[in-house]
């Protein structure tokens, strides 16, 4: 059901616990906006947004360095990051929650904020894990089609540039980053707004955020295809520079996407939640 306000549109959904939850419609320029807030964010807590940027960084690097000689499990494990981003920023999102509430960050309690709510964070971790265990089958696959193991086998010293550079390559890389696209299409739909939720609200269930997640989404397609196109362009600046800007991407993200869920939901602060 929506109902309109002079300002923006209102609609109000029922979980199947019979919770009440009120998602608002946001406009192209609320993602300016998120961006800004999550910048100030990362003003306000420098040491943790550099922990949770380096984390990232370093696991970039780990990655590249391991296979660069292996173009197609770099690629597959880089989809991985992407799959999982939104369990990976949990931390982030509690530490922006702290700075709304005017708490000083606090890092090791922001670690640790998916473990009052453990099992539908483990749920979804779960349902996260069965989409990466599917994409893992799928990449080999695509591989096999289009015969790009054979430059590796050839000359292997030729690395990620050479793998782009030949025929075989570039096709791997056209139908791997339409599927690749298509699966992280569908991940960001589903979680938008999920694990934010289940930070704020300890009375929904995981599958409720996810339908909530993709209701909202839905509520706002073109909005959200354009913060979807925003995270895909800043996190691919993150990799082409080998991790380096995923010190100032991800924090950045990670508060932004917080405050993106703040705009788009109304959660009754008179609900019981959990602490951060």
């Amino acid at each position: 059901m929506s109902q309109s306000t002079l300002n923006q549109t209102l609609h109000h959904h029922y979980t199947e616990s019979g919770e009440h939850i009120v998602t608002k419609d946001a406009s192209i320029a609320s993602i300016g906006t998120w961006l800004k807030k999550g910048w100030f964010d990362m003003a306000n807590a420098p040491v943790e947004s550099a922990f949770y940027g380096l984390v990232m960084t370093l696991s970039v690097m780990l990655v590249y360095f391991t296979f660069q000689n292996q173009p197609i499990m770099m690629f597959k494990i880089a989809t991985f990051f992407v799959i999982l981003s939104p369990f990976l920023a949990t931390g982030l999102y509690a530490i922006s929650c702290q700075l709304a509430k005017g708490e000083r960050p606090d890092l090791i309690r922001s670690m640790f904020s998916w473990k009052r709510n453990a099992t539908e964070f483990a749920l979804f971790a779960l349902a996260l894990g069965i989409i990466v265990a599917i994409w893992a089958r799928i990449v080999p696959l695509i591989a096999a089609i289009v015969k790009s193991n054979s430059l590796l086998i050839v000359d292997p010293s030729a690395g990620a540039l050479g793998f782009l550079m030949s025929d075989a390559g570039q096709t791997f890389m056209l139908i791997f980053g339409v599927s690749a696209s298509l699966v992280a299409a569908f991940v960001f739909t589903i979680s938008v707004v999920t694990i934010p939720l289940l930070l704020r609200d300890s009375k929904i269930g995981v599958i409720s955020a996810m339908v909530l997640s993709f209701q909202v989404v839905m509520e706002n397609k073109k909005v959200m295809a354009l913060w979807a196109l925003t995270i895909a362009a800043l996190v691919a600046v993150g990799i082409v520079t080998v991790g380096l800007a995923m010190v100032i991407v991800m924090p950045l993200l990670g508060y932004a996407s917080w405050h993106a869920f703040n705009d788009l939901i109304e959660v009754d602060d008179n609900l019981e939640k959990l602490p951060l």
